[in-house]
């Protein structure tokens, strides 16, 4: 892991053969390869998808040939796509892989390639495992004669968007337009594609199978959604990962929380740098981000704070930490105001008081108009583990399917839905991922998300965020989806994208969207955080004002000028998700959900001892937000 995070930290993605040839690198090999990579991303600093062919090129060649061939390329937009390489960088990509197999050109362009050479395993094991097979590393060099008939009419079909579905005879005709494969390749992707066009028709059958009919009250519902765009990552990235990059970032997010603690007891706080002429003095209140914290011989706590000039140790008692007046929950990098005495030397503070950025204690806000909105996250499409049954029951519940008079005035109501990430299960999240995979190729994972989409009533408006497993960077803030994956949903009017994390005004509620990823660090810092309680470590981001209060864990964190990690408003409903577990609760006002999963429990989780809530989803009714949960639970409505 530690390799892994050393990559991601420069934004480099591994794939997993890429991955078990890194560990296996000699030290000085490794250290070649990183700066390597690293003095490359001074020319390019997109984010990288090191696979076998990239890995190869930076430990093989020299460094100005690959930034003469590569110093504009896309590797992502190569990743998540079927786009062609440039003239020049195909030729250069072709001949170095050729060349590294010592596999014959003429033999490639010819299609004559043999299974007992062990060419075409190796290619095969490189497109499936480096996680797109359509992705073509020989490019036009490899050609076979139907290969234009057949890559239009899969594309035709994987993205007709009309909601009519195909009849048994249609179908059937489709597949047999794609013409007899003539080697082992081609038998391996023609039987995928099958299986996604059969997948794609079972999902486009939904809104029709479904013959109750029911009034829509939410269909004479004006919708109002606001996206909070100064609070929103998309298009603004500006970071490239350096020094100033994180003093910068640093410094805003100090800035930011400071004048919240201010705010928060009407006093300015003083500066770190003039400390020392407050000798003796008994009540000053100071500022600081915490860069250290270690505790004395005696069991006192040292924390070790700073402000934009100058570092400052406050020693926080032992007895008022186990009276409970002052916390022993305190993280590094969080900004935090303490109140208290100064030593006779002026080195150092004993406080009496902890001030956090917390956000103010107000009832639940609530709206005029009946109406409720579903919680989602975590539909993991593209895994084994997905539960298609149940998704596609949930989506027939949307259509009308109701049992009984309270799902019907539920759904009759239902205006909203918002999902808060990891909508697919990716590809190249973790090693070995392939094997849990049934399809490998990111681009027909969201299709099927956006035919699955497509198949809810257009009254809905769906918002939905990114997670860690969706298809861009993995360092957060995350922007909205690339343009290739927008496009897929073109045409669905009722869709709305937001950053993660996502900060939008829905009917007159602010909510605020975060997939969740820093859970996983909080959780190894509090105590009181618990997977199995969601609203534990909701309430420890709130008191913080910020989602991801550590640096340095196994949230990655993109160096912004601004830190749109910061919690800037008090939300009226927080919605999060990440850790498969329905969890609700409220905070000081704000209404506090932590929706499940459509993934059946994953060999990780069961080696972490995780038992998710598959098939669950929550509901609020917007007009009484904070005093009612309703949820759905794999086909049956209960009110919590």
């Amino acid at each position: 892991m530690d390799i892994i995070n050393e990559f991601l930290n420069i934004e480099i993605l591994l794939g997993p053969k890429t991955y078990n040839r890194i560990k296996k690198l000699k030290d000085n090999e490794l250290t070649h390869l990183l700066n390597n990579i690293k003095k490359f991303k001074t020319i390019n600093n997109k984010l990288i998808l090191l696979n076998n062919h990239f890995l190869d090129l930076f430990l093989n060649h020299p460094l100005d040939e690959i930034i003469n061939n590569y110093k504009d390329f896309d590797f992502i937009s190569c990743y998540i796509s079927n786009e062609e390489l440039p003239k020049s960088q195909s030729d250069f990509y072709n001949n170095t892989y050729i060349t590294e197999e010592n596999v014959d050109a003429s033999k490639i362009k010819n299609n004559e390639l043999k299974a007992e050479e062990n060419v075409e395993d190796e290619f095969i094991g490189e497109i499936l495992d480096e996680m797109d097979y359509n992705y073509n590393p020989y490019n036009d060099t490899v050609e076979t004669e139907n290969k234009e008939d057949n890559t239009n009419i899969a594309t035709n079909i994987a993205t007709n968007t009309h909601n009519t579905a195909p009849t048994d005879i249609e179908q059937k005709e489709e597949i047999q337009k794609l013409e007899t494969p003539k080697n082992t390749l081609d038998e391996r992707l023609l039987k995928l594609e099958k299986e996604r066009i059969h997948r794609i028709n079972k999902i486009k059958s939904i809104k029709n199978s479904v013959f109750n009919k029911i009034n829509y009250v939410a269909k004479d519902i004006d919708s109002q959604i606001h996206i909070y765009d100064k609070w929103d990552i998309s298009g603004k990235s500006t970071c490239e990962g350096s020094l100033n990059d994180f003093i910068g970032y640093f410094n805003d997010r100090y800035s930011k929380i400071k004048a919240m603690i201010e705010r928060k007891i009407n006093k300015k706080a003083y500066p770190l740098s003039k400390i020392q002429r407050m000798k003796n003095e008994k009540d000053v209140f100071v500022v600081g981000i915490v860069t250290d914290m270690n505790t004395t011989k005696k069991g006192h706590k040292r924390v070790v704070i700073e402000d934009d000039e100058a570092i400052f140790s406050v020693i926080i008692m032992k007895d008022k930490i186990e009276k409970g007046e002052l916390p022993d929950d305190i993280l590094l990098d969080e900004v935090i105001g303490f109140e208290g005495a100064i030593s006779q030397d002026g080195g150092v503070m004993f406080p009496n008081n902890c001030i956090r950025p917390d956000i103010t204690p107000k009832p639940p806000k609530s709206i005029d108009e009946k109406i409720y909105t579903a919680f989602l996250s975590d539909v993991h499409i593209g895994s084994y583990e997905f539960l298609e049954d149940s998704f596609k029951k949930f989506i027939e519940l949307l259509n009308g399917d109701t049992k009984n008079g309270l799902e019907e005035k539920i759904v009759s109501r239902l205006k909203y839905i918002s999902i808060a990430g990891d909508l697919v299960d990716g590809v190249g999240i973790y090693p070995g991922q392939e094997y849990d995979l049934y399809d490998v190729d990111i681009i027909s994972q969201y299709k099927e998300v956006a035919t699955y989409i497509e198949q809810i009533p257009e009254h809905i408006d769906v918002i939905i965020s990114p997670g860690n497993h969706d298809a861009l960077r993995p360092a957060e803030p995350q922007p909205i989806f690339p343009k290739r994956i927008l496009d897929l949903f073109d045409g669905l009017n009722n869709v709305h994208f937001v950053s993660n994390p996502g900060f939008v005004n829905i009917h007159g509620l602010d909510f605020l969207l975060y997939h969740g990823r820093s859970f996983d660090d909080v959780i190894g810092q509090i105590s009181s955080a618990s997977y199995q309680d969601p609203t534990s470590i909701m309430k420890e981001l709130l008191k913080r004002r910020h989602l991801c209060p550590t640096y340095g864990g196994r949230c990655p964190i993109a160096p912004e000028k601004e830190d749109y990690l910061v919690i800037h408003n008090e939300p009226d409903i927080f919605h999060t998700g990440h850790i498969h577990i329905n969890g609700y609760g409220a905070y000081k006002g704000t209404t506090l959900i932590n929706s499940g999963t459509f993934q059946e429990q994953t060999d990780f989780q069961k080696r972490m001892g995780i038992h998710p809530t598959p098939a669950r989803i929550p509901i609020i009714d917007m007009s009484k937000n904070g005093s009612q949960y309703i949820e759905w639970d794999n086909g049956k409505i209960k009110v919590i």
